[in-house]
């Protein structure tokens, strides 16, 4: 599913720079470690249930959109398509930020208990720090 890759990568985004915010400025002095949000949200069991849920969602949207077809103008399918789209798309978002939450509450368990002042989305790391990713997949499974 390339849209919730690409909504993903922008939830990361959004994870990744409130989990910044949440960072005391005090606790500078612990060490620094990185993360593969994306590695790590591909493992995640309720991806796979995410996906599943919106793959049915679409499919009852299909089915519902052959059903009217017939009934409905060339340009009310296009307003009843958008329409299904914009709900899968809300839908999509809902879903995947449902994963991340769960993703970051575990991340921040795992950090606090580590010493780790500071984690950074690992593909802005080009050296040094502290892989986190490993042991979080371990806390996900």
């Amino acid at each position: 599913m390339n849209r919730i890759s690409k909504v993903m990568m922008i939830s990361v985004l959004v994870l990744a720079v409130g989990f910044f915010m949440a960072v005391p400025a005090a606790a500078a002095e612990g060490e620094i470690a990185f993360v593969n949000l994306q590695e790590v949200f591909e493992v995640h069991p309720d991806k796979a249930a995410a996906e599943e849920q919106l793959n049915l969602e679409a499919q009852e949207m299909q089915a519902e959109l052959e059903a009217e077809a017939d009934e409905l103008s060339q340009e009310e399918q296009q307003q009843l398509l958008q329409q299904y789209q914009e709900q899968l798309t809300r839908r999509e978002q809902e879903l995947i930020q449902e994963v991340l939450v769960d993703i970051e509450g575990l991340l921040n368990q795992l950090a606090e208990e580590k010493g780790v002042s500071v984690v950074l989305d690992g593909q802005n790391v080009l050296y040094g720090g502290y892989d986190l990713t490993p042991e979080l997949i371990e806390m996900i499974e």
